[in-house]
């Protein structure tokens, strides 16, 4: 049937990373790193105590090669039911990136399942105005344009907004990513704000991409090998159902990596 569902003993929480190999019957595996070998219509699941079935990534029978797809991440530690306390936490800094598809309607939802609990920005590419209604924007949510990298800078010395906001953020999360844009990131490209920021992006702080386009689009040979170049600079791909992920999923992915993670002071 195409369907594999890996059963995990380990509790309510389960939040690591798994490295597993889906084909048309069978899941094995078991890692940090997720790398699915790409089957005919084959997804994986896990089966979570009192939490049902969460459906990790669906793997497309276009796609053949290997992407690192997020999973959820390791535990925190927890003895007896207890959670060491420390220090309380700041807020987590994170930079969310709109682009240009149909798909960034929605955005305005996925900036308000952030903007709950962390610290956003966000940056929208001109093609992206045309599908963002900005009225619905949190209040609490600062919007980035083009126009704004250059009014903000005025001569040698000034700071420059896509590198400073690449140091506010402790992660990155585009979605949608177009397939305009996925194509500008995989060649390096770097001609609007939100490229600009990605170009200058250190890997060793996380990014995430939600891509959204159209089904023709997203079976083309070009999307594969883009989503592979992106893959190696260690990108995390949140997949969706022939579509972007909903907002909840992209929403849930980011979140529960960050909590079993300390941020940076």
């Amino acid at each position: 049937s195409g369907l594999s569902v890996l059963n995990l003993n380990i509790g309510v929480l389960w939040r690591s990373c798994i490295d597993i190999r889906v084909s048309d019957t069978n899941v094995r595996g078991a890692s940090k790193r997720m790398k699915p070998t790409m089957g005919v219509d084959s997804f994986s699941c896990v089966n979570i105590p009192d939490m049902g079935m969460i459906r990790l990534c669906q793997v497309f029978p276009y796609i053949k090669g290997s992407l690192k797809v997020m999973a959820h991440p390791e535990p925190q530690y927890v003895q007896r039911g207890k959670v060491p306390m420390g220090p309380p936490r700041r807020k987590p800094r994170i930079l969310l990136g709109a682009c240009g598809c149909v798909a960034a309607v929605q955005f305005a939802s996925i900036c308000h399942c952030f903007s709950e609990w962390a610290e956003v920005k966000a940056v929208a590419t001109p093609a992206s105005l045309h599908f963002i209604d900005i009225e619905s924007l949190p209040d609490n949510v600062d919007l980035y344009t083009d126009g704004h990298e250059w009014s903000s800078w005025e001569k040698v010395g000034d700071n420059v907004l896509h590198i400073e906001l690449y140091r506010w953020a402790d992660l990155m999360v585009i979605a949608p990513l177009s397939a305009n844009t996925l194509a500008k990131i995989a060649g390096g490209i770097c001609d609007n704000l939100l490229t600009c920021i990605v170009r200058a992006w250190d890997y060793s702080k996380p990014m995430f991409i939600a891509p959204g386009m159209n089904t023709f689009t997203w079976r083309n040979p070009f999307t594969e090998k883009h989503l592979m170049l992106v893959d190696e600079l260690g990108v995390s791909f949140i997949p969706g159902d022939d579509a972007m992920a909903e907002p909840t999923e992209i929403h849930s992915t980011v979140r529960l990596y960050l909590e079993s993670r300390p941020l940076p002071n």
